[in-house]
């Protein structure tokens, strides 16, 4: 979770509805990349697999931090790829995508 003082996407996109925020491939703030470079130093034991996650997840509530939104998405090298936002589009998706195919997703509750 980001707690520090940036001025990330999250806060000018409040109020907008799921079918406006961002969808598809999110490319990576900079901000995140240099946050998640700072842990990465503190923490030199942590495997290449947490940093790619971590930079994902953190780049997921770059975002959407703060807009209560159900957010399904695939880590990719190149950033999250979003695929539902929102209560309505995740209950489409989850009922039109095999089981097989969901599990290999991550969700991201801002609840």
């Amino acid at each position: 979770m980001l707690t520090f003082p940036l001025h990330n996407a999250a806060l000018d996109l409040k109020g907008k509805p799921p079918e406006e925020l961002p969808h598809g491939l999110l490319p990576i703030p900079a901000e995140v990349r240099e946050l998640v470079e700072r842990e990465r130093a503190k923490y030199p034991h942590c495997s290449e697999e947490v940093w790619a996650r971590t930079l994902n997840r953190w780049a997921v509530d770059w975002y959407y931090d703060g807009l209560g939104q159900e957010v399904i998405y695939r880590e990719t090298p190149e950033g999250p790829e979003v695929l539902a936002v929102g209560y309505e589009e995740v209950w489409n998706f989850e009922k039109s995508t095999p089981l097989e195919e969901q599990l290999k997703l991550k969700i991201y509750q801002d609840y």
